[in-house]
């Protein structure tokens, strides 16, 4: 019996608060209008003169000619010297090698017989101590061989 009074007070509570919010008027939403204020005169903007410090790296160029009158052209950084220690700060760094209408940088790489060698995902450039050159790519096919400095 108790549960049917509460269960009465209920509905009778829920169906009193739906006739008050019921009753109130809709009204309109209220148009939001944005004020927009326009300049006549132009503002003349300064442009700040800034001190732009651009260091660019001397660099030197080598181009080797080929077997089948290929041209591959190769260009070094000039290695910069530390002052305290008086030596080299970066002996092996990377070249910068153009074959054809393609350039692309070559890191140095720990080559098994005398020379340098220099490659990326791409190229391997292969510098023997006789000072003549081989550049063949991943797979192993030989691009350009029998390159002698000119």
């Amino acid at each position: 019996m108790p549960f049917l009074i509460k269960k009465k007070i209920a509905v009778i509570c829920s169906i009193s608060m739906l006739a008050v919010v019921g009753c109130k008027p809709l009204e309109a939403p209220v148009e939001q209008v944005q004020r927009v204020q326009f300049v006549n005169k132009l503002v003349p903007t300064a442009i700040k003169p800034t001190e732009k410090i651009s260091v660019v790296k001397s660099q030197t160029a080598t181009e080797f000619l080929c077997k089948d009158d290929v041209v591959i052209k190769v260009q070094r950084y000039q290695l910069k010297k530390d002052t305290k220690s008086k030596r080299r700060t970066n002996a092996n760094q990377a070249i910068a090698l153009t074959y054809g209408n393609a350039k692309h940088t070559l890191s140095p790489v720990v080559a098994k017989v005398g020379g340098k060698k220099y490659s990326n995902i791409r190229w391997t450039w292969f510098e023997g101590l006789d000072r003549i050159a081989v550049l063949s790519d991943n797979s192993g096919n030989i691009l350009a061989s029998d390159c002698k400095a000119k």
